[in-house]
Parts: C-alpha cells; structure tokens; sequence
C-alpha cells in the first residue's frame, strides 16, 4: 500500500499570521467587543430584547444535576502511552488493519474501563441508564496520603485543607486519568466537559472524590444536531 504524506503541521509564525487576516477587526476589549457586535449583527432593539428574553429564560429553565463518586484509591496520573509494532503475530488484535504499523496504547487504560464499568453495575448508579450528553462540569478532589515526615501540626493543617502536594503526577495528568474512566460509562466522551478543575489535597485516608454537574439539556439546536446521532435514547436542548 502507498503510504500516506504527512500533512504538514503549521509553523507558530504562520498560525500568528493566519489568526491575524481572521481575527484582527474584532476588539480584544469585552465591553468593546460587544458594541463592535452591535453594528456587525445590526442588533436592532427587537433583537436586543429577544436576547434579554431568552437569556433570562435560559437562566430560569436550564439547571445542573449532581454526580458524586469517591474512588477510596490512591490517586494517579495517565502513564506515558506505549507502543508496539504490529504484525502478523500480533495482527488479530487490530481487527481489519494491514501491518505491520506502529500502535500506541494505554498500559492502563483498559483495567481503568473495566474498572468503572463494573462499578457502574451496583445499585447506587441505577438512575444513570443513558450516557450522559449535556454540557458537564466536573471538579476532582485528589486526597494523597499525607507524608509521614509532617509534624503532628502539619499533619492536621493538611487535613483541613491548608496544605497541599507539589509533587508529580501533575494535575493534567490526574484528570486525564479519570476522565477515559468515566466516557463510555458515565459520559459519552469527555468532549462533553466545558469546565473541569482538579484539586491536590492530603489526606490521612487517600482517595479520589469525583464530583460531576451535568446540564438538564443542550443549549440549542444546533448542538442537538450534533449530539442525537450518537446516542441510543432521548436527548432534549433548550428551545
């Protein structure tokens, strides 16, 4: 088979250059930026109170679920994908590719999907029989064990939250992590996250707390356009 080029990735200097010709005329300023959008979209008063309108009812109909989950485990960080070279020895696992090719891969990421997906399975989870696909905010409180080095007076300041790691893994890491646990179990995928924080704390007793919000719908159409595609069930957006 021909191999296939490449395409070449984009220099920083003509990414600067390409993002200038697009964005240039728009005001870097907020405030200046919504005046400029005044005139750009002629936002007539009709359409101004339009948006007032459906802005307030956004704020009244649109509200987020709560997901808690605590993973009594102590925390870690995504490894460094590995890979292999497959070939015919190998090639059954590849379903339908043509080796031999270069595969990268996860040493731990399919024990981590096995993981949640049989948690998934007690009764504590019962309300959650569709993968969730709405807007999704979710914070992780990360609770490493406490070094033993600490005096009996740090020891309990990092207990009530006034101390906290700087040591590896590091935070991206750690919410990589326990992201691919949750898509496909809990979420679709983790495209759907439009805020995400993880916390490093101590802890006596190290564990994971996981604590997700999830939007009663989509925002609008277009994002329901997108969505009901993919997923088997009823999904519903702000009309």
């Amino acid at each position: 088979m021909p191999i296939e080029k490449k395409k070449r990735r984009k220099s920083r200097k003509e990414k600067e250059l390409e993002y200038e010709n697009k964005f240039s005329m728009i005001p870097r300023d907020y405030n200046e930026r919504l005046k400029w959008m005044y005139t750009q979209y002629n936002i007539t008063p009709n359409i101004e109170q339009e948006i007032i309108q459906k802005r307030d009812r956004m704020l009244s109909e649109l509200c987020y679920y709560d997901f808690f989950i605590v993973l009594y485990e102590a925390p870690e960080g995504t490894p460094r994908p590995r890979s292999r070279i497959v070939n015919r020895s190998n090639l059954a696992a590849a379903k339908g590719q043509s080796g031999p090719y270069i595969q990268v891969y996860s040493i731990t990421g399919a024990e981590d999907q096995r993981f949640m997906k049989n948690l998934m399975t007690q009764e504590d989870f019962n309300g959650y029989n569709n993968l969730l696909c709405t807007p999704l905010n979710i914070t992780y409180n990360c609770f490493f064990k406490t070094p033993s080095a600490f005096s009996k007076v740090d020891t309990y300041l990092a207990e009530i939250g006034m101390l906290n790691p700087i040591t590896k893994p590091d935070w991206d890491n750690i919410g990589k992590k326990y992201s691919d646990m949750y898509n496909s179990n809990i979420w679709l995928d983790d495209s759907f996250v439009v805020s995400g924080t993880v916390n490093k704390c101590y802890s006596l007793l190290p564990r994971v707390e996981i604590h997700l919000k999830y939007l009663n719908m989509l925002y609008n159409k277009y994002q329901y356009n997108q969505v009901v595609k993919r997923i088997d069930g009823d999904v519903n957006y702000f009309k």
